[in-house]
């Protein structure tokens, strides 16, 4: 355990050492998305640039949730996995990505609704709030990650990869407000665990955050990654070996 244990701390922190790129390019996204804020805020009423940090949140929280994903294959196929799959799990090795990604998240997160601060009176955002949604995202994002890298051991999904991130894009609230949407659409649409995730963090940089009125979307969010997870613990022994055993055959990116 111990080992483990200095695995995860080692490769959080050094997670800018190999594919720097690919790993800070979330990092330039937020620090664009400051930027635009601060030129917003500069330029526009106080009304509309609420209505923009709410997009802009809404934007960087699927950028958090997807590079936490794409980024894993990097760090999955690297020199030498085949024999660390025998003392360091899989599951394992996909967490530094995703604890170094949320962290730099958080970060930028709170610096937007700091910014926002400045220019609009009595704004705070609850951290209660965000830590919550923060950690739904991480749990749900696991299962998906693993799912990824099955699928990139036959599909060079580096082809698929933005097509997937706009769906991501027009399934939550980034472009839209929920109730601009007709109540069917919007019914549908906040079945989408993404939505909900995403969603909350939107709304809490807008002073809006978790209350008891949420608890049916918290039981159908729990029963969703409860499935999610029964197929993790059923595949993930089968999908490990193969994932190892195909590695060099695996599609060129």
């Amino acid at each position: 355990m111990n080992y483990r244990f200095k695995y995860l701390l080692r490769r959080v922190f050094r997670q800018a050492d190999r594919f720097t790129l690919f790993n800070l390019s979330p990092v330039l996204i937020y620090i664009t998305g400051l930027v635009l804020l601060f030129i917003g805020f500069m330029t526009m009423e106080d009304s509309t640039m609420v209505r923009v940090l709410y997009g802009t949140v809404g934007f960087m929280a699927t950028v958090w949730i997807f590079s936490m994903v794409i980024l894993n294959k990097n760090e999955a196929y690297v020199k030498d996995s085949i024999l660390k799959v025998n003392y360091i799990p899989l599951y394992l090795r996909i967490l530094p990505t995703m604890i170094y990604q949320t962290i730099m998240f958080m970060i930028f997160i709170t610096m937007y609704s700091a910014f926002t601060a400045l220019f609009v009176d009595n704004w705070m955002m609850n951290i209660y709030s965000l830590l919550y949604y923060i950690i739904l995202g991480v749990i749900l994002v696991i299962p998906f990650t693993m799912l990824f890298l099955g699928v990139s051991m036959h599909v060079n999904t580096n082809k698929i990869n933005p097509v997937l991130f706009v769906i991501v894009l027009l399934i939550v609230p980034v472009f839209y407000l929920p109730e601009e949407l007709p109540t069917v659409i919007e019914n549908i649409f906040s079945l989408n665990p993404f939505y909900y995730v995403i969603n909350g963090l939107q709304n809490n940089s807008i002073h809006q955050a978790w209350t008891v009125n949420r608890l049916p979307f918290d039981v159908l969010y729990v029963t969703q990654v409860a499935i999610l997870y029964l197929w993790m613990f059923e595949s993930y022994n089968k999908m490990k070996i193969q994932l190892y055993n195909e590695k060099n055959s695996m599609p060129e990116s």
